[in-house]
């Protein structure tokens, strides 16, 4: 029997997180060793290596890649916000074959399960949680070699209704699973669209923690499962000689036995790989002790969910892990001093009866911006079945496309969701329970806070420090100028909030402090990557040569640059000026304190030389220019 596993398009532009579909390739493994025949269709791929695959004529690209495999079942996964192109792609192939059995499995779908088979009859069956045992049952049952009456989780239809057998943690050990089936895919094309050579690997599952708003819990169900230290020690290795040079641990929470974390990472520094990784973290576990064993082990990154700010927020989704921001500062200087960078994600309330609430996650994740750290500022997602869901299952949905078209990296195929206009409750991304103007001025404050936390962060920092200003009052300003965004050309999106924020800080009245951050992140954003060099004559004694400039600004500073990425107030009063030197290379502007008498030769080369054209340059101080990068030689 023929199975084909299909991956849905979901990114396009951001190559980021680009890898091969993991949970598939061990699905295929699995099965495959019971005699089934499987090939695998990576849409999201094909979709990145080619715009217009998943843009024009995508249906029957789609239908035709499935077709080719020739399958005898054909098996959807989906996260949620894809779940309605999966739903189509099935309903166009059981047109054209309506003996082919159609399968949805993934935390989404397992969510969905009872709801998708009562609106969806060319949906045959639906597999929950770990799909490994279930999958291998059903393709058992398939060829007649097991009832129906004996599958667990997998939801099919019976004569009344949905019938569904739900064991959670079906496997009795992690180490049951096989290595993934990476013969069914060609690496190359996704290490040339992600140059870091990215794999996902699954070391474990499960997360110890239960909030109220993840998925986790109730795919996995609470607690978790390891494999063996030795074999995560060679699956590494293997994955090292295959190509891979950074992994991305997707299990929900690395540290959830903090001794067993230790033990990998310990082993993984022993075996001295040559891998770099980055996983999933949570505060509480992330202790000085915890941090050296991840940077030995080759650990680069974390991904922390802080979410819950407010006090309102931490009830709701029981999560209490922020205890402050001087507490969680702590937190981060002790990943970055390590060379760990985490990046932080932030439910952020939204504005209903005020905004305090909004602010404080807003200003929070500000904070942890201007350290150095990554953010996701999370509207927050009412995944089907979760605790949040449920509490909020009354509250009638209303359908929006915004945050597929504004938030997130998707095709067009993928914005817009005719299933979710019939049932906006079974699609979370396409859904939302606040007023629909409220939540899109909601989603374009959000928008807008990307670009500005990105550009101009040292300057909301004194804003809302020195200021007092709010951060909320100042997107939203922004995002009712700005009207309907979808409006504008997703290309335009960015730099016209940008432009918004020039214009309107130009003429504010803000303290001295915000208007020093301003006029350094003004001098640094005209400093941009797309700024080519510049050919100057440069006259030394009689001698004249041509060099390449590199983009740069000369600005007068009161204090030192590093003082403007320091989360505190900068000095009120109006200190003596020293001017600096700021310089693009190597995609990093870069910061030198220059003497009063260079200033002028260093004007003359970004634009003011004699009039006959050549910059005169001390011999001594020609050395220094090419010594910093200013100028290069032709």
């Amino acid at each position: 029997m023929r199975l084909t596993l299909v991956q849905p398009p979901s990114g396009l532009y951001d190559h980021y997180d680009l890898a091969p579909p993991l949970g598939l390739l061990t699905l295929a493994a699995f099965v495959e060793r019971d005699g089934v025949e499987v090939a695998l269709v990576d849409m999201n791929l094909r979709g990145q290596l080619d715009h217009a695959w998943v843009q024009r004529d995508f249906w029957r690209h789609a239908v035709d890649a499935v077709g080719e495999t020739d399958p005898d079942v054909v098996g959807f996964t989906s996260m949620a916000v894809e779940s309605h192109v999966c739903i189509e792609i099935a309903r166009l192939l059981k047109l054209q074959d309506p003996g082919l059995r159609i399968v949805l499995g993934g935390p989404h779908f397992g969510s969905i399960a009872a709801r998708a088979l009562e609106l969806y009859p060319w949906i045959d069956f639906v597999v929950l949680g770990e799909g490994e045992t279930a999958m291998r049952d059903l393709m058992r049952h398939l060829q007649g070699l097991v009832p129906a009456g004996a599958l667990v989780n997998v939801a099919q239809r019976a004569a009344d209704g949905v019938r569904l057998e739900r064991v959670k943690k079906p496997l009795d050990a992690l180490d049951a699973l096989p290595f993934p089936a990476y013969d069914k895919v060609e690496l190359e094309p996704y290490f040339s669209l992600n140059p870091t050579r990215l794999l996902d690997y699954e070391h474990g599952r499960g997360c110890i923690f239960a909030c109220s708003f993840c998925y986790s819990p109730v795919h996995w169900g609470q607690g978790s499962q390891v494999k063996q230290v030795d074999r995560i020690v060679e699956e590494v290795g293997t994955l090292y000689a295959m190509g891979a040079r950074h992994l991305f641990f997707v299990q929900d929470n690395f540290p959830n036995s903090p001794p067993l974390a230790r033990a990998i990472c310990r082993a993984l520094a022993s075996a001295n790989t040559g891998m770099t990784w980055n996983c999933y973290a949570t505060l509480p576990h992330l202790t000085p002790e915890f941090l050296d064993d991840l940077a030995a082990a080759g650990c680069r990154a974390v991904f922390v969910g802080v979410d819950a700010v407010s006090a309102e927020s931490k009830a709701a989704f029981a999560k209490s892990f922020y205890k402050g921001w001087e507490k969680l500062a702590q937190k981060l200087d002790a990943c970055l001093s390590r060379g760990i960078v985490p990046t932080c994600a932030f439910m952020i309330d939204p504005p209903l009866e005020d905004h305090v609430n909004t602010d404080a996650a807003l200003s929070t994740a500000l904070f942890a911006r201007v350290k150095g750290c990554g953010i996701r500022l999370n509207t927050l997602t009412l995944y089907n079945d979760t605790v949040s869901e449920r509490q909020a299952h009354d509250v009638p949905r209303s359908y929006t496309n915004l945050k597929p078209r504004l938030l997130l990296d998707t095709p067009d195929v993928i914005q817009e969701n005719p299933y979710a206009r019939e049932n906006p409750e079974l699609f979370p991304f396409h859904s939302t329970i606040l007023d629909p103007s409220v939540y899109e001025r909601f989603v374009t404050g959000m928008h807008l806070a990307y670009t500005l936390f990105a550009t101009f962060p040292r300057t909301l920092l004194q804003y809302v420090l020195v200021d007092g200003g709010s951060l909320w009052e100042l997107l939203d300003g922004f995002a009712q100028r700005i009207g309907s965004l979808v409006k504008v050309p997703a290309v335009l999106r960015r730099p016209m909030e940008r432009e918004l924020f020039l214009d309107d800080f130009r003429k504010r009245v803000v303290s001295p402090q915000t208007r020093r951050a301003f006029d350094l992140e003004v001098a640094e954003f005209t400093l941009g990557e797309n700024v080519p060099p510049r050919s100057v004559p440069v006259r030394v004694d009689a001698d004249v040569r041509r060099y390449h400039a590199a983009p740069f600004r000369v600005l007068d500073l009161s204090e030192h640059p590093a003082r403007f990425d320091e989360v505190a107030p900068l000095q009120a009063g109006s200190a003596e000026t020293s001017p600096y030197l700021l310089l693009r290379r190597n995609g990093r502007i870069r910061y030198f304190e220059i003497d009063d008498d260079v200033v002028g030769t260093l004007r003359h080369i970004e634009g003011g030389a004699p009039q006959d054209g050549a910059v005169p340059v001390e011999p001594s101080l020609l050395g220094e220019l090419l010594d910093t990068g200013v100028l290069t030689t032709v």
